[in-house]
């Protein structure tokens, strides 16, 4: 989903006029149903093939989870996002980017700092397991899975000189497209 996210956000900057008037309207909800179809089938194949038959097959199913983190959503994550901070730093009419696209960049940062090592050490467990390491991006994992709504709160309520209001208010702060 944040790949999803951030190839969405990249293309409605660098095409505007086409997201406006040419975009499907259903295409976010179709593409987040066949995202959240996807991870079903593969969180289901995990779970059905390793941890209930304990098959040969483990290996298969988790190294092709790795190959689309690694070979697919991930490169296609940084790339936009990379993308959207060029172009928004070389926007002389933005002076600051919006709080929407500062969580987008955020939670993709965090993302890659704490969520890609437990990708990457499910693919070294192929050549050599260690299991203080598995551990420590296991830990890493959790916080990254924790970490987005603090994210939304913090930037939800940054620039007051105090914080004055609900985690509600902060929330829609963050989502309010101006």
């Amino acid at each position: 989903l944040l790949t999803a996210i951030s190839v969405e956000r990249c293309v409605s900057v660098l095409w505007p006029f086409w997201c406006r008037c040419h975009r499907p309207k259903l295409l976010s909800a179709a593409v987040c149903s066949l995202l959240w179809a996807l991870a079903c089938v593969l969180a289901g194949l995990v779970y059905f093939v390793c941890d209930l038959s304990h098959s040969e097959h483990c290996r298969t199913v988790l190294g092709t989870l790795c190959f689309l983190n690694f070979c697919f959503f991930t490169p296609f994550m940084v790339l936009s996002n990379v993308i959207l901070f060029i172009k928004l730093r070389r926007s002389s009419w933005q002076h600051h980017p919006a709080r929407l696209y500062t969580v987008i960049f955020l939670t993709v940062f965090f993302f890659l700092l704490f969520g890609i090592p437990l990708s990457v050490q499910i693919f070294l467990n192929f050549f050599v397991y260690m299991s203080f390491v598995f551990e420590i991006c296991l830990l890493l994992a959790s916080f990254n899975s924790s970490i987005n709504p603090v994210i939304y709160v913090l930037v939800g309520s940054y620039g007051k000189s105090r914080f004055r209001g609900s985690v509600k208010v902060a929330l829609q702060r963050v989502f309010e497209d101006r």
